[in-house]
């Protein structure tokens, strides 16, 4: 299993930028290259974003299937993409 991870400075500039700019987090992606669009133990474990919408892309098929979800705790709750 590959994982690619943000430099944690990297996350704590991009996070300082958007505080001073007044944005906020809304949503956070990443791929599935050969599984369900659905949120594995490691995503529900390391989701420490409760606000954010958690936004995933399945490739194991021709054409890629998004979906959206909320965690917290663990917890799962899909939510509709419009």
């Amino acid at each position: 299993m590959t994982r690619y991870v943000i430099d944690s400075r990297e996350q704590l500039r991009a996070f300082r930028d958007m505080e001073a700019k007044g944005e906020e987090l809304v949503a956070i992606y990443h791929s599935h290259p050969v599984t369900q669009p659905y949120p594995s133990p490691t995503d529900r474990a390391e989701a420490h974003y409760p606000e954010a919408y958690y936004v995933l892309v399945s490739l194991r098929d021709a054409t890629p299937d998004v979906r959206a979800y909320r965690v917290l705790d663990g917890w799962v709750r899909e939510v509709e993409l419009a």
